[in-house]
């Protein structure tokens, strides 16, 4: 578990087996069910598709208002199709979180687990972190503390509508917030590197640093170049790579704010799943990717609780 004292995988794995994995026993029938009934409901909409592709191949008709509808009808069974299984699958996602992520955090201890709300949002456009935003969407939101540092990890996705215009997504992945009980004078914002360096921010200036590896990687832009090239050190860089590697990101961009870092972590793919139905309800390697991810949050606060060259 992870007390003030980080545990490691394996400590993890035989708590799982022990306490959490009996409990998830309880819904594999329930698993199995629900499976054999999206099996059955998208064979039945697929050999309706494929029938339907067959008489219009075969069989053209010469009205084209006639030949347009039954094109529409192919693609709204093929969207049904993939909506079923999605559908019944989400579910029972949904209640299989909603009946054992108390259980699985008690796996963790000092974190909890809520869904879709969240109160923080505007704080990611004021820290510079992502581009301003008229929407957000969240979806599983753990919170908890380590070594008086409080910190939320937001699976999120931020979009910015504009009159007349289809929305843009800014953002898609996981948020990480760390308040780290010290505040600091400017506000420092790392983003992926860019070919011109140009600063996305009016009142931030590109910053070089001395790193070559990492000047190759990312771009810093900052109000105060002093603290600066105070905080971003390679043991920093080092723990970032760690949580990017973890959350499985494309790239990854942070900022100091406040008394605040936030970690943008920017992925395509469906963090914390946990209720295939394709595979096992009580299978360890979900759960374990889970740990991974927050393990590697619970290092990125050790090293500025430890760090005494940042002087956190």
């Amino acid at each position: 578990m992870i007390t003030d004292k980080t545990c490691q995988p394996d400590e993890f794995r035989n708590y799982f087996y022990l306490k959490l994995a009996p409990e998830l026993n309880r819904y594999e029938k329930e698993r199995k069910k629900r499976l054999i009934t999206a099996v059955i409901l998208t064979s039945i909409e697929l050999i309706l598709l494929l029938l339907l592709i067959y008489f219009t191949i075969t069989y053209p008709l010469h009205d084209n208002r006639l030949v347009s509808l039954e094109w529409l009808a192919v693609i709204i069974l093929l969207s049904l199709l993939i909506f079923t299984w999605v559908f019944i699958e989400n579910n029972f996602e949904k209640e299989i979180k909603r009946n054992i992520m108390k259980s699985v955090c008690n796996c963790i201890v000092n974190i909890k687990w809520k869904k879709e709300r969240y109160s923080g949002k505007s704080l990611f456009s004021i820290a510079n972190l992502v581009p301003e935003y008229t929407d957000a969407y969240f979806d599983d939101i753990f919170y908890g503390k380590y070594k008086d540092v409080e910190y939320e990890i937001i699976e999120t996705t931020l979009r910015r509508n504009k009159r007349g215009k289809l929305s843009k997504t800014m953002f898609t992945g996981c948020i990480v917030k760390l308040a780290l009980n010290k505040r600091f004078k400017g506000n420092t914002v790392i983003c992926p590197d860019s070919f011109s360096h140009k600063s996305p921010f009016e009142n931030l200036k590109y910053t070089e640093l001395e790193d070559i590896v990492f000047e190759k990687k990312f771009d810093v832009f900052t109000d105060d170049e002093v603290e600066a090239r105070y905080l971003i050190t390679p043991a920093f860089m080092e723990r970032l790579n760690t949580m990017k590697t973890a959350f499985s990101a494309q790239k990854v961009s942070c900022s100091f704010y406040g008394e605040n870092l936030f970690i943008g972590l920017y992925t395509e793919a469906d963090l914390f799943s946990i209720g295939s139905l394709l595979q096992p309800i009580n299978e360890e390697k979900q759960f374990l990717a889970l740990f991974e991810e927050i393990l590697s949050v619970i290092k990125l606060i050790d090293h500025f609780k430890l760090d005494k060259q940042i002087g956190l």
